[in-house]
């Protein structure tokens, strides 16, 4: 299970890397450069196949959002934020569990209602690839040119957008982990809604677990709560550093719920 987190780091950095080579460097005919754009959600969604969202769809019932840990940039981006702020004392900070909010069901209606109605500019700004895309611009204002020369405003509002979306970013990862993923992008929102239908689920084992803390400590996106031994998968982004952390391997991917192996006892009732 410690090995998941391994396989998951080693996926977004390749991903990562990929994307950066393909948006701010231009290698578009790179094979694997290539293939980070044809991976994601969006692109395949204007694509006349959607193949490859029909593959995240599968995948996200079996596993949950292992999308947003692997070949999202805008994750692994938030994730290199998280790792920078703990070499800072005042970013370093023990995480703990906070409820979810409503506010994602909300960006992720907006999102849909854009879309139908073809209002493409809001998109750009929230949806985590035309994001990279923006921010790439810094670097190589042809990654969105062409975009934004469309909609009529040009390619320096979509360098400015790459500038705020970048702040942002690194503002939410320092302080909130994850957050930007699990209470604003309406991709993460929509394959966080299969959670009652997956397959494999993040479980805390209630007769292992010792209460150490140290996955909920850990979590980036704030869903795991030792106290009651619950994890809200539906904002899980199966980063897997919670079962790296754990001594006991009480907290584990699988298929089946948790329940108490031992007993609970019960009060007895005077008659």
């Amino acid at each position: 299970m410690k090995g998941l987190r391994t396989i998951r780091i080693i996926l977004s950095v390749v991903f990562f890397t990929a994307a950066v080579a393909y948006l701010a460097l231009a290698l578009t005919a790179n094979p694997l450069a290539k293939a980070a754009a044809r991976v994601q959600i969006v692109p395949s969604m204007l694509a006349t196949t959607m193949g490859m969202t029909i593959v995240w769809i599968v995948i996200s019932f079996l596993l949950g959002r292992v999308y947003c840990s692997t070949v999202c940039p805008i994750g692994t981006l938030q994730d290199i934020f998280i790792r920078l702020g703990r070499v800072v004392p005042r970013f370093r900070r023990p995480g703990h569990y906070r409820p979810a909010s409503r506010v994602r069901w909300h960006v992720l209606a907006i999102y849909a209602i854009c879309l139908i109605l073809g209002v493409s500019a809001i998109n750009y700004w929230i949806e985590p690839w035309n994001m990279m895309r923006n921010i790439c611009s810094l670097a190589n204002d042809e990654a969105v040119g062409p975009t934004w020369t469309t909609l009529g405003i040009g390619s320096a509002a979509g360098m400015a957008s790459g500038v705020i979306s970048l702040l942002i970013l690194a503002v939410c990862a320092l302080f909130t982990g994850r957050g930007f993923c699990t209470a604003i992008c309406p991709i993460g929102t929509a394959l966080g809604s299969f959670n009652s239908f997956t397959l494999y689920h993040i479980e805390i084992d209630p007769d292992m677990c010792i209460s150490c803390m140290k996955c909920e400590d850990v979590c980036k996106s704030h869903c795991v709560k030792v106290v009651g031994r619950y994890v809200d998968n539906s904002r899980c982004v199966r980063c897997f550093d919670c079962l790296a952390v754990c001594p006991n391997d009480a907290i584990r991917l699988q298929a089946n719920r948790n329940r108490p192996a031992t007993p609970l006892l019960r009060k007895r009732i005077k008659t």
